[in-house]
């Protein structure tokens, strides 16, 4: 069904789960785009991700936003790679869960693209009445 992450064409709290893979780094407004996966999951609803991610510091990190700035996303589809995924997903309202920090490849040289993340987060179970002793 066409659509974009901004505004998914599905009722609210429609799915168990959503699998981000590569298209948080290209979507044109992050947090609008989380919010509407945020809004698509029932409670306690998983959001599965592997996405690039911004170097912990230093010149990588340094690279990372001047090239976001300049061509890397007009070559890659839009890709941004200096853009704090887990803190964009954090700020989003998702609980994280197992989140693994690591870089492609492992060894050798150090690409714009290399930081990435895995990991899954959780959209809270909202309480339907007021909590308990209230």
């Amino acid at each position: 069904m066409p659509g974009t992450a901004e505004a998914l064409p599905v009722k609210s709290e429609a799915f168990d789960a959503a699998v981000a893979s590569l298209v948080l780094c290209t979507v044109r407004d992050l947090p609008r785009a989380l919010a509407e996966i945020k809004r698509v999951l029932r409670p306690g609803g998983e959001l599965r991700f592997f996405e690039h991610t911004l170097a912990p510091g230093g010149a990588l990190a340094s690279a990372q936003r001047a090239v976001d700035r300049t061509f890397w996303p007009r070559l890659f589809g839009g890709c941004h790679t200096a853009r704090d995924t887990v803190a964009a997903i954090e700020a989003a309202g998702f609980e994280l869960g197992v989140c693994r920090r690591f870089r492609i490849p492992d060894r050798g040289v150090r690409l714009p693209s290399s930081p990435c993340v895995i990991g899954v987060a959780r959209r809270s179970v909202v309480l339907d009445g007021p909590a308990e002793g209230s």
